[in-house]
């Protein structure tokens, strides 16, 4: 099954080192996961991101870091789990 979680970028009003977290509680082995990530006020920024159930079920959340650059907005995921694809 296809499991979807939004994330929207808030830095008007979060901390810029605190990480960002995804819940995976209900994630099984063979669900896909799919994070979307927004922005509060650049509506040309999204970010898909897919992950394999079986690499996500035995947590119960998973985190990411969201870096402003010259270049835009970096996303780098936290600990041992990466995504499969990015959209």
């Amino acid at each position: 099954m296809e499991i979807t979680k939004n994330r929207t970028l808030r830095p008007s009003s979060r901390d810029p080192k605190s990480p960002y977290k995804v819940n995976t509680e209900n994630v099984t082995e063979n669900d896909v996961l799919i994070v979307n990530i927004d922005h509060e006020s650049k509506s040309d920024f999204h970010k898909t991101y897919v992950f394999k159930g079986s690499d996500v079920a035995m947590r119960n959340s998973i985190h990411f870091d969201a870096y402003e650059t010259a270049t835009g907005i970096k996303i780098e995921w936290k600990g041992s789990v990466s995504p499969i694809k990015e959209i």
